[in-house]
């Protein structure tokens, strides 16, 4: 982090706790330094100040994104890998439609077409999925449901991939550009209709709760992350191809999606005959672990969704993350740990 930067968070330390809306100095202070980190997430979206919502809670941005636009009579459709923020929301709506998924996680654009002619509602578009890293092809998704407002869900993706063309809302989470916990982001086009989806008296679109420490280290992150993503990028892309190409040797095993449509750092691996659970705890002996702060890292995926609408097993299953800082020697100790216990929990 930069010493402006950290001089900027130590500041708002300080004085983060004033109300920026009320007179007194160290709330004019508050609404400098609020409005400057309003800002910089502006311009790193492309977008004007005025569109951006704080979200304490980033499940909460989703909800926002999709149901503020939401009226009545008119349809829903999602994916079958949505979140189960947007499956919350279909499942108290009453035209609903949820659009299947191919062998690589790309939303069926025959039957987006078919289901949105002579329909009006909104559309969620899920940007890019976190448990495969499959991105869409947002542009011909968009097109393809002309009538439909779109509700962009970027909470999973990385904060480089751009707005569509067309879009009314979109929801992102600090945490994805390694952002503080409890940060959610939504932006609302100003040709959205949109109307706040919760009870509330007064002029705000959103209740605005979070303290401005975590909206201002969010916008701090999001810089300094963007700058490392842009050097490594290419990096994480080339590990990404070197082990989906060693899994791939192994027998039984799929990986979820192609790497031409997919995020660089996400690997989403199944193997047959292996339980997800017994490969976790294997791994973890090696030392590659969710908790362990390693550069690679592995979550088992209970029975998946995802994979099920993907068609693929859901048992046996590791999402690998690379991180920006990870090495080499990482990398290869990664495959021969995957090699070494699938082959032994098999032989069992």
């Amino acid at each position: 982090m930069h010493l402006k930067a950290r001089q900027t968070l130590l500041a708002a330390m300080e004085q983060g706790w004033h109300d920026p809306r009320k007179l007194g100095h160290q709330s004019a202070k508050t609404a400098i330094l609020r409005h400057e980190a309003l800002s910089s997430l502006a311009e790193h979206f492309h977008v004007d100040v005025t569109d951006i919502e704080i979200i304490g809670e980033p499940a909460l941005a989703t909800f926002f994104a999709v149901q503020g636009l939401l009226q009545d009579g008119q349809r829903l459709i999602h994916s079958a890998i949505d979140r189960k923020e947007v499956y919350a929301v279909a499942q108290n709506w009453d035209l609903v439609s949820q659009i299947p998924v191919d062998a690589d996680g790309q939303i069926s654009i025959q039957e987006l077409l078919a289901t949105s002619k002579n329909s009006q509602g909104v559309f969620a578009l899920q940007v890019a999925n976190g448990e495969t890293g499959v991105i869409q092809d947002v542009e011909k998704l968009v097109e393809a449901s002309q009538e439909f407002q779109i509700a962009c869900d970027y909470t999973q993706a990385l904060p480089t991939l751009p707005l569509p063309t067309r879009w009314s809302s979109a929801a992102f989470s600090a945490p994805t550009w390694q952002g503080p916990a409890g940060v959610g982001v939504v932006i609302i086009n100003k040709s959205a209709r949109w109307k706040n989806p919760l009870p509330h008296i007064g002029t705000e679109r959103t209740p605005n709760s979070v303290s401005l420490p975590l909206l201002l280290a969010s916008a701090v992150a999001l810089e300094e992350w963007s700058k490392e993503y842009a050097v490594q990028s290419e990096r994480l892309r080339n590990f990404n191809i070197h082990i989906r190409k060693s899994f791939s040797a192994i027998e039984r095993s799929f990986i979820a999606g192609n790497l031409d449509e997919s995020m660089d750092h996400l690997i989403s691996a199944s193997f047959e005959d292996v339980e997800g659970e017994e490969l976790l705890r294997a791994l973890e002996v090696d030392g590659i672990s969710v908790d362990s702060g390693s550069a690679c890292s592995a979550d088992n995926l209970r029975p998946s969704h995802v994979l099920a609408a993907m068609g693929l097993p859901t048992h046996g299953n590791v999402r690998i993350t690379l991180h920006p800082g990870i090495e080499e020697p990482q990398v290869e100790s990664l495959i021969q740990s995957i090699q070494r216990n699938v082959l032994t929990l098999r032989s069992r």
